[in-house]
């Protein structure tokens, strides 16, 4: 009985020192941004990195995750893949043929052959790898959001790795059906999600279905009637700004970024972290 309760005691010690230890990891900047997420009354646009802070790194590589969080953005975007071992890797194509010196398939390459590439640059191999979804949200844990764009049916083998790295508060996945959504939800109680929407109607259906974090729209229904009803059900309206505004604010016009914001957006996904940031500074928008 005293060996049963000793025990007992060890493991709620052990499991305190744990949460302890997680919370201890936790960055200032972390937390403000944690409750700005979950807050989607706040007044702070947020910002998400598309594929990583890559505009002088290669994209979905360490480097840009780490260039990110050295920013202080909000959240990366991050593409997760299989391979042929099952191994969980980070790649936006179906190929590894654009971003990296070599060529085939990722579901047809082993991860010792994948790690065996350079990522590429401006087309040239750098000293970057292929990196894991363990590694990656091993460097974000307790620093930054990481939004999951999954591309392979193995949400049972990603919330392994999630749970594994005790990045749950760190982590939401993107999924195109709120029933996907539900799921989610059902098999992780807490998870987070973010759900494609093509349109208004899209938008009612989703909340007979489930409930979720936030909600990503198309310029088409980027109205104030469509943020007003996300942001009544409690969550944030998140858009992307990679056409269009990206293009503009390439050549510097930072007030491209207004289109996606004046009906009430307030997560914005841009290839130009950096230059979003200064744009919602300078008109009070961030924190």
């Amino acid at each position: 009985m005293l060996k049963g309760v000793f025990l007992a005691a060890m493991t709620a010690g052990v499991f305190a020192a744990g949460c302890l230890a997680v919370q201890a990891q936790e960055t200032a900047r972390f937390k403000e941004i944690n409750k700005a997420f979950l807050d989607p009354g706040s007044k702070v646009i947020m910002i998400c990195a598309h594929r990583g802070a890559h505009n002088d790194l290669p994209e979905n590589s360490l480097a840009s995750f780490r260039k990110a969080i050295e920013l202080g953005i909000d959240i990366f975007e991050l593409d997760i893949r299989a391979t042929r071992d099952d191994s969980l890797v980070i790649m936006h194509d179906r190929t590894v043929d654009r971003t990296t010196d070599g060529h085939g398939e990722v579901a047809s390459l082993t991860f010792e052959e994948i790690r065996r590439l350079h990522l590429k640059f401006d087309g040239k191999p750098t000293d970057e790898k292929v990196p894991t979804l363990e590694e990656a949200l091993t460097l974000a844990k307790g620093k930054i959001l990481v939004d999951l764009d999954i591309k392979v049916a193995k949400f049972p083998e990603i919330l392994a790795v999630v749970n594994r790295t005790q990045t749950k508060n760190t982590v939401f996945a993107l999924v195109y059906r709120p029933i996907y959504g539900k799921m989610i939800k059902e098999q992780s109680p807490g998870f987070r999600t973010l759900i494609r929407t093509t349109s208004e109607s899209a938008v009612d259906t989703l909340f007979t279905v489930t409930g979720t974090e936030a909600v990503h729209i198309d310029n088409h229904h980027n109205t104030v009637a469509v943020t007003t009803k996300i942001k009544g059900h409690g969550a944030r309206v998140f858009i992307n700004a990679l056409d269009d505004a990206d293009k503009k604010v390439a050549t510097g016009d930072l007030d491209a970024y207004d289109e996606d914001l004046k009906n009430g957006a307030n997560i914005v996904q841009t290839n130009y972290p950096a230059l979003l940031m200064q744009y919602l500074k300078k008109k009070g928008l961030y924190y």
